[in-house]
């Protein structure tokens, strides 16, 4: 169901648009009503809302004032104004503000079903442009957590940034929102796994396990490996080491 704010000065007009009007059969729920545009903005503030069906004409704030605010503030609701015949100069000029379509008083129900038909139509598609988008943001962060993988010893935001074809910067700030943690906490995680496992391998020395995870320095990767796990590579090497001899026993 899409959220529908309705808004009128005349009381009877927005009751019955309100109250006798098949809004779930059409795909929409009544979650506001409104006697004019500021009482729209205050209900708008505070509660996500899909759609504004909007009277032109209202005291304190008009239809097209309220759309004016919602094109420059929420450019994701859409609008459908109400408006008389008299009107009907200003509904088309409010056409900028991306006013979806107008209703003409008095309101046919023909008419009505048929917009919000459209409407929900357009709407409908926009979720599934989404729902693409958000898979297509899925899709670069698989391609950076693999690049990260197969380039443990190298990797770094510019050389990832360049493989999705991003900036860095922007690659860096949209990694953060769909995973919630940082390029470089990714790093150090995938370091840190290659690490235990190379550690439980006796042929692999500790400074061999530091260049080839990209620590110049192998007291540096102590130092990582010590802070990340809690212990020092030598203390994990060991405590594995009497693991397998309790394990033989």
């Amino acid at each position: 169901m899409y959220r529908l704010l309705v808004a009128d000065d005349e009381k009877r007009l927005l009751s019955g648009l309100c109250d006798f009007y098949p809004w779930r059969d059409l795909g929409f729920q009544i979650v506001a009503r409104a006697e004019n545009g500021r009482q729209a903005l205050d209900y708008i503030a505070r509660n996500p809302v899909d759609v504004v069906f909007t009277d032109i004409s209202m005291p304190v704030m008009t239809g097209i004032e309220l759309a004016e605010v919602l094109h420059r503030e929420y450019p994701n609701i859409k609008i459908v104004f109400l408006s008389g015949y008299s009107e009907f100069q200003y509904a088309r000029q409010a056409l900028k503000y991306g006013v979806h379509d107008y209703i003409l008083k008095p309101v046919k129900t023909d008419e009505l079903r048929k917009t919000f038909v459209e409407l929900k139509r357009k709407l409908d598609g926009e979720d599934e442009g989404a729902r693409k988008t958000l898979g297509y943001y899925e899709n670069i962060v698989k391609l950076v957590e693999t690049y990260i993988v197969s380039n443990l010893k190298t990797a770094n935001l510019d050389e990832a940034a360049l493989t999705v074809n991003l900036s860095a910067g922007y690659l860096s700030s949209l990694y953060k929102k769909e995973t919630g943690i940082n390029f470089s906490d990714y790093l150090l995680k995938a370091r840190m796994e290659k690490a235990r496992e190379l550690l439980l391998c006796p042929e692999y020395k500790t400074y061999d396990i530091s260049e080839n995870l990209g620590y110049e320095n192998p007291k540096n990767f102590s130092r990582a490996f010590k802070a990340y796990y809690g212990i020092s590579p030598r203390e994990f090497r060991m405590n594995s080491e009497k693991e397998k001899e309790w394990k033989k026993e």
